[in-house]
C-alpha cells in the first residue's frame, strides 16, 4: 500500500504540475481561451473513455498489469509534450469563428492537445488504483485506506503548482518542469513494476450465485452446481442495471459536477469580484488542500471507528454546502474559510463514499464498478466545466450555489443510503 500511496502522489503531481503555464503555452502557440477550452474537454473526454476501459481490463487481466501500461501510457504523453516544446511553429490552418474566435493551429499545439488526451486516456488508471484498495482491504479498513490514498493524491496537487511556479517562468523552465514530469512518471512505472504486489482478478466460483452482475450460475437439482462459471457482463449498461448501484454512480456524477462548476468560476470570482491577485489564489488552493490532507489523514480515521461510511458521506456534504455557499462570498475571511470548510468536508465525504461503491460491486467486478464510476466524473467535469463559466456570465458568484445545490442533492442520496442502513 505505501508504494500505492507513493504512486497516487507521484500521479497527481505529474498531472497539478503543468496546469500553472498550460495557459501561457496554448497563447504563445497560436492558441485562445476556446483553444485552452477544448484541450481540457479533450482531457476530460479521453478519461471519460479510458477509466471504464482501465477497470474493466483490470477485472480481466489483473490490477498491476494495467497500473503498468497506464503508467507507460503517461510516459508516452509527457515524450509527446516535450516533442511539443521542441517542435517547429509550422502553421497548420488559421481559424476565426463567431464559436471559436481567431486562432492559428500550430504544430506545437497540435502535439499538446494529442499530449493532453493521451495522458487522460491513461490517466482513468485512478479506477484501477481504487479497485487494487477494495482488493487487498477489509470492508471495515477501506475507508481508511481510500483516505490515505486520497491525501498522497491530494498532496501531489498541492506541490506540484509550487514546483511549477518556482521553475516555470526561467529560461528553458516548461522544458525543465515537463521533463520532471515526464521523470515522475516514469518513476510510478518502476515502482509499479517491482514495488506493488500483483492482485489477480477474483475467479467466480462454481458455487457462487451472483444476481447484481453475472448471468446467473443455474444449480442442478440436488444442490450442485454447474462445472463451469459464467462469464460476468463487463459493460457500463450491466452496472447501471444493478438498482443498488445506480444512486451510487450518480453520487460521483454529481459531486464532480459541483466540484468542475467550482473550478471554473471560483478563480474569475476570486479575481475580478474579490480582485485576488494570483498569488493570493494560490495560498487559498494551497489552505484547501492542506485542510483536506489534514482531515483524510487525521480526522477521518478517527470518525470511522464510531459512525458509518452512509452518515460521514451526509455530514460531508453538508459542510460541502456551506463551503460553496461562503466561496461565492468577497471577503477574504469568508473565502478562506470556505476554503478550510472544503477540505473538511470533501475529506469526510470522497473516501466514504468510495468506500459505500466498492462494498456496493461485487468483488470481481470491482474495476469495472470503479471505471464506471470514474467515467461519469469525467462526463461531469465536461459538463461543469462548458456550462460553469455561462453560468458566472449570467449570475456571477452566485453560480457556486448551483454547486451548493447539486452537492445537496448529494446528500439526499447518502441520506437514503443512511436510512436504508437503518431499516436492515
Amino acid at each position: 500500500m505505501g508504494a500505492l500511496y507513493l504512486i497516487g502522489f507521484l500521479s497527481s503531481l505529474g498531472f497539478s504540475i503543468v496546469v500553472p503555464f498550460l495557459v501561457f503555452l496554448v497563447t504563445g502557440y497560436g492558441g485562445n481561451g476556446f483553444v485552452l477550452g477544448a484541450i481540457g474537454a479533450g482531457y476530460w473526454g479521453a478519461q471519460l473513455l479510458g477509466a471504464p476501459w482501465l477497470g474493466a481490463l483490470s477485472d480481466r487481466f489483473g490490477r498491476k498489469r494495467v497500473l503498468l501500461r497506464s503508467q507507460l501510457g503517461a510516459v508516452g504523453a509527457w515524450l509527446i509534450f516535450l516533442a511539443a516544446l521542441t517542435a517547429p511553429r509550422v502553421e497548420l490552418a488559421r481559424i476565426d469563428t463567431v464559436v471559436t474566435g481567431a486562432f492559428t493551429l500550430t504544430l506545437p499545439l497540435l502535439l499538446i492537445a494529442v499530449s493532453r488526451a493521451t495522458d487522460g486516456l491513461f490517466n482513468g488508471s485512478i479506477s484501477v488504483a481504487n479497485a487494487y484498495v477494495s482488493d487487498v482491504n477489509r470492508d471495515d479498513d477501506r475507508r481508511v485506506a481510500f483516505a490515505r490514498l486520497g491525501a498522497a493524491t491530494n498532496l501531489g496537487f498541492v506541490v506540484g503548482p509550487v514546483f511549477a511556479g518556482l521553475l516555470a517562468h526561467r529560461p528553458g523552465g516548461a522544458f525543465v518542469v515537463v521533463g520532471l514530469a515526464l521523470a515522475l512518471s516514469s518513476t510510478a512505472a518502476v515502482l509499479v513494476r517491482f514495488r506493488v504486489a500483483d492482485v489477480s482478478p477474483r475467479a467466480i466460483t462454481p458455487a457462487e450465485v451472483d444476481h447484481a452482475a453475472c448471468v446467473d450460475v443455474h444449480k442442478l437439482l440436488g444442490g450442485g452446481c454447474r462445472d463451469e462459471a459464467p462469464t460476468p457482463r463487463r459493460g457500463v449498461r450491466d452496472v447501471l442495471a444493478v438498482p443498488a448501484l445506480r444512486p451510487l454512480i450518480a453520487l460521483y456524477f454529481l459531486v464532480f459536477l459541483a466540484f468542475s462548476i467550482f473550478t471554473a468560476t471560483f478563480p474569475i470570482h476570486a479575481a475580478v469580484g474579490a480582485g485576488w491577485s494570483s498569488e493570493r489564489l494560490g495560498a487559498l488552493f494551497t489552505v484547501l488542500s492542506l485542510a483536506l490532507v489534514a482531515t483524510q489523514t487525521a480526522l477521518l480515521p478517527r470518525l470511522s471507528r464510531w459512525t458509518s461510511a452512509p452518515v460521514l458521506g451526509l455530514a460531508g456534504c453538508a459542510v460541502l454546502v456551506a463551503a460553496y455557499v461562503l466561496l461565492s462570498h468577497r471577503t477574504d475571511v469568508a473565502l478562506f474559510a470556505g476554503a478550510i470548510l472544503y477540505g473538511v468536508g470533501n475529506g469526510i465525504m470522497w473516501p466514504s463514499y468510495l468506500s459505500l461503491l466498492s462494498g456496493a460491486a461485487p468483488p470481481q467486478l470491482q474495476g469495472t464498478v470503479q471505471g464506471v464510476g470514474s467515467g461519469a466524473g469525467s462526463l461531469a467535469s465536461i459538463v461543469g466545466t462548458l456550462t460553469g463559466g455561462t453560468l458566472f456570465e449570467l449570475i456571477g458568484g452566485a453560480t457556486l450555489y448551483v454547486s451548493a445545490s447539486v452537492v445537496g442533492i448529494a446528500g439526499l442520496l447518502f441520506g437514503g443510503g443512511t436510512r436504508a442502513r437503518n431499516g436492515r
